[in-house]
């Protein structure tokens, strides 16, 4: 009679191993992108949030000191109001797009999901450095 273990028996047990391992990689994956992304989320909608609320407020606030500044500065410098309102909407326009340059800017400095991108890179390393071994 043979004591050992079934032919085949270690080799099951070893894929086993490694459908288990590589089960809980990707559970441990899968929980470091749902952190992320919740974390990311509430960046962004915070961002948002901020951002729609100056906006608003700077909008509401200066369409009604516009004209009031408007009328100001040509009644000071005894200027058209056209002249003095045309030079006003130029100024703002060239702001706008100094702020959209700026805002691109650090746009592109925004980093999400830098853990999980991190950790695939060094899995990527390790399946390399393995290959070769």
């Amino acid at each position: 009679m043979n004591s050992g273990p079934p032919p085949g028996t270690g080799q099951h047990a070893s894929a086993s191993g490694l459908l288990h391992s590589l089960v809980l990689y990707v559970e441990a994956r899968g929980r470091l992108l749902q952190i992320e992304s919740q974390e990311a989320g509430m960046r962004l909608s915070n961002l948002v949030g901020m951002l729609a609320l100056a906006l608003g407020g700077l909008f509401i606030g200066w369409m009604l000191a516009a004209p009031a500044v408007v009328w100001l500065i040509a009644e000071h410098y005894h200027w058209p109001w056209t002249w003095v309102a045309l030079t006003a909407a130029g100024i703002h326009l060239f702001l706008g797009l100094v702020f959209l340059l700026g805002l691109k800017t650090r746009l592109r400095g925004l980093r999400l999901f830098e853990e999980t991108f991190h950790q695939f890179r060094r899995d990527r390393e390790w399946l390399a450095s393995n290959k070769h071994n």
